[in-house]
């Protein structure tokens, strides 16, 4: 064999080897960002779980939370709550009957959405408040429930009060 032929023929090989080098990193690749894809399809699946089991949780505490307060006093507060026909949306609006300033709590809780919106409406003024359905515990809706029911708050109010924030 000839020097140009044994060169070519290592050269030839070296491709070779390279290519193979090649196929395997792209296929290393390959894989990597398939497992990538999964993690993130398993994380967005248990983050999905977990926002559904809270917003479950959020709109059972909702309706145990605004059954009490309209067993406690039914004479002043006008309780209207239940699921929108897809079933994606439960909402409980309160309003105040006979008291002053009149007032009313409107909250939505959006699970296909990711959403919680309480809105005050109110004879001192309007406020509204959007968060994400993880963001938001059953403590904060029962504190915007006592908050309707505080009079002593409402007495001398020149505004609704602040949204409650979790911990």
């Amino acid at each position: 064999m000839t020097d140009f032929e044994e060169n070519l023929q290592a050269r030839l090989t070296r491709n070779a080897e390279l290519a193979a080098q090649r196929a395997r990193a792209e296929d290393e690749m390959d894989q990597a960002q398939r497992r990538a894809e999964e993690q993130e399809h398993q994380r967005q699946a248990e983050l999905a779980k977990s926002r559904n089991e809270r917003h479950a949780e959020l709109a059972s505490s909702c309706q145990n939370l605004v059954d009490q307060l309209k067993a406690s006093a039914p004479d002043q507060f006008v309780v209207r709550t239940g699921w929108t026909s897809t079933g994606e949306e439960y909402i409980a609006k309160i309003s105040t009957r006979q008291l002053s300033p009149a007032r009313t709590l409107f909250i939505e809780l959006d699970r296909d959405d990711d959403e919680v919106l309480a809105r005050w409406t109110t004879d001192v003024g309007n406020t509204i408040e959007l968060w994400r359905v993880l963001e938001v515990t059953p403590d904060m809706l029962g504190e915007m429930l006592l908050q309707i029911a505080d009079q002593q708050l409402w007495d001398r109010a020149t505004e609704p009060p602040p949204y409650p924030t979790g911990s």
